[in-house]
């Protein structure tokens, strides 16, 4: 008659892990001059929000960890987050088996505990990355409205520069809509 004992299994994993979220998108600029001056005009836009030119692109990295690349060429926005977390997990299992069996079972239990133990991992990773994505989110739309508003000074100093070639401007006028006039002399 064989004897029944109890088989305990504790494990643990303590991971650091970085999960990732970013979108790229295009930027409405009219071309009302030749794309690299279009660009030039928009690189300064964006230096007086504080971007810093790196040839071709600007960047900016705001206080929230949100990473702002403007590819000035391409006319595109890639905004970027991530996250580092230390997750640490631990479970116990246990079960009762005959003595010659010991063994199976605490091998059976370990991989048992291991697998739990990834799953719960798993969705802590997963749980993290949602809340990058939700925060990457309520970014955009705030940045949607700066980056617009520098693409709309940008294109008035675009429209005023094609009017100079065009003749003498005699007058600009704008309004609270954002409109903008401007009259030349021919």
């Amino acid at each position: 008659m064989s004897r029944a004992i109890q088989v305990r299994v504790s494990e643990s994993v303590v991971r650091t892990v970085h999960v990732e979220d970013g979108v790229q998108s295009p930027l409405e600029l009219l071309p009302v001059l030749a794309p690299e001056r279009m660009a030039e005009l928009l690189a300064k836009e964006l230096e007086a929000q504080g971007f810093k030119r790196d040839g071709k692109l600007a960047k900016r990295k705001d206080p929230d960890g949100v990473e702002i690349t403007v590819d000035l060429e391409a006319a595109t926005v890639s905004v970027k987050l991530g996250a580092d977390s230390r997750l640490s997990e631990q479970v116990e299992l246990e079960t009762r088996a005959a003595v010659e069996g010991q063994a199976q079972a605490e091998t059976r239990l370990r991989d048992a505990a291991i697998d739990e133990l990834e799953q719960r991992l798993a969705a802590k990773t997963e749980a993290l990355r949602r809340g990058v994505t939700d925060k990457l989110e309520k970014k955009l739309a705030d940045l949607r409205g700066e980056l617009d508003a520098s693409i709309g000074r940008a294109t008035v100093a675009a429209l005023t520069e094609r009017a100079e070639q065009l003749g003498k401007i005699e007058e600009i006028a704008s309004d609270e809509a954002g409109n903008v006039t401007i009259k030349v002399k021919l």
